[in-house]
């Protein structure tokens, strides 16, 4: 799939997606959320922001194509540091499975899976997620 994603034609059109794929605007930021009536206006705003920069869906192409690194995945094992992976029950991003995943392919990873929260249970639950980076902090770096 990496190779197609790079050819000349992609590259061209490759924008066009993505600006198709967040023009679905409040849906997209809703899917975020595990609860989207948690979402305040000025919230929507602070998301929204970045789409008003000139390029703004080129240069999130871009970033879509620099961010494969197969060599990296391929390395986890290889970590021999503290990891904590926090995620919501509900993330429909980045689905809870890619992260139980995720922590089974790091040795002594902690995954601590947020509930009521979806992809941003930073900001849906922070004390929860504060806690878990504070538990998490409180053993590791006493």
């Amino acid at each position: 799939m990496r190779p197609l994603l790079q050819t000349p034609q992609l590259r061209r059109i490759g924008p066009l997606l993505v600006r198709s794929f967040l023009g679905q605007g409040a849906s997209l930021l809703d899917s975020a959320w595990h609860d989207p009536s948690k979402i305040t206006p000025e919230m929507q705003a602070g998301y929204t922001r970045p789409l008003r920069a000139e390029n703004w869906d080129k240069a999130l192409w871009e970033m879509t194509l620099a961010t494969d690194y197969p060599e990296i995945v391929s390395r986890l094992g290889e970590l021999q540091l503290p990891v904590l992976i926090i995620t919501g029950d509900d993330d429909r991003i980045v689905p809870t499975a890619d992260s139980v995943r995720l922590a089974n392919e790091i040795p002594g990873a902690e995954l601590v899976v947020i509930p009521n929260s979806g992809h941003v249970a930073h900001e849906e639950t922070p004390e929860a997620v504060m806690a878990a980076i504070d538990e998490f902090l409180a053993r590791v770096a006493p």
